[in-house]
């Protein structure tokens, strides 16, 4: 069971890198060959290994991000020629940007401009998130508790971006930099923090966080993270049983029973407790608790 969660944050890994290679070379010639390369992965299973943890093929995923970048310029230069974007985030023509925004969003980028910014703003976020299989089954508990957490000291390292492609860099970033520097016997919970922050435009506007709560406030200025004390205050909280992957399509649920149950949510960061060892606990087996804010 080890090695196995140890071969599936390798496989995240992977399309990790490619990934983020993706967003760096939009508008170059991108082939499955040297995007598989990148990864560090052979072609004919990278193509399976992207779509089982994005739920998308490469192509899928350039064209989406193609797409959400094009979106940010339109918002952003509401005067700027659409051949100029088009070709920017690597279309070869404007008749072809046109015709693949008006089949995924049903709409002209000249509708786009026309909506409004708040209309905008949702259009580009529900672009960025991940494309997560629909049929997948979470283990997550049907009913919530309304719990009052305690003022928390926590150190971390913040990153922008899409919270399910953000979050594992992240993670693996901040780990050296904490176990460098804080005595681990001060840690009391491995936390991760997100939020939206709608006075930016686009994936910018997308926070997340990733850090250790500790016993007290560090004594010090630690190089390359972070420190805030997050305030006292009520949660919502969700138990997930199962691979983290899955903790953003745990969310998407869980908001959809808040809605369902009209509870008033806080302008905070939602938290992800992480219960358990992923190094020494089955990915079927792992807990998190998450918490979103609520009045």
């Amino acid at each position: 069971m080890k090695k196995r969660s140890q071969q599936s944050q390798f496989h995240r890994s992977q399309v990790g890198r490619a990934q983020r290679y993706i967003r760096m070379n939009l508008n170059g010639t991108l082939t499955l060959t040297n995007i598989a390369k990148e990864s560090g992965s052979s072609s004919y299973h990278f193509a399976r290994l992207f779509v089982a943890y994005t739920g998308e093929t490469p192509f899928d995923f350039l064209r989406r991000i193609r797409l959400t970048t094009a979106l940010k310029m339109l918002q952003e230069d509401p005067e700027g020629p659409i051949t100029e974007i088009a070709l920017s985030v690597g279309y070869e023509t404007s008749s072809a940007f046109n015709k693949v925004f008006k089949k995924v969003l049903n709409m002209s980028p000249s509708d786009f401009r026309n909506i409004g910014k708040e209309a905008q703003y949702d259009v580009i976020y529900d672009l960025s998130k991940p494309r997560q299989q629909k049929e997948i089954a979470v283990n997550l508990s049907s009913k919530y508790e309304i719990v009052t957490r305690a003022a928390t000291h926590f150190v971390f390292l913040q990153n922008h971006g899409p919270f399910a492609e953000i979050a594992p860099p992240t993670w693996n970033e901040m780990f050296p930099l904490v176990f460098g520097q804080v005595d681990q016997k001060k840690i009391v919970e491995y936390l991760g923090l997100s939020t939206i922050d709608k006075t930016k435009m686009g994936e910018e506007a997308m926070i997340y966080e990733a850090g250790v709560a500790l016993n007290t406030a560090p004594d010090k200025i630690l190089k390359g993270l972070e420190y805030k004390k997050i305030k006292s205050g009520k949660y919502a909280k969700f138990l997930l049983i199962g691979p983290y992957a899955q903790i953003w399509i745990a969310f998407g649920q869980i908001f959809k029973t808040l809605a369902e149950n009209k509870v008033q949510l806080r302008q905070e960061f939602c938290i992800e407790n992480y219960i358990n060892d992923p190094k020494e606990t089955p990915e079927d087996k792992l807990q998190t608790e998450l918490l979103i804010p609520v009045m």
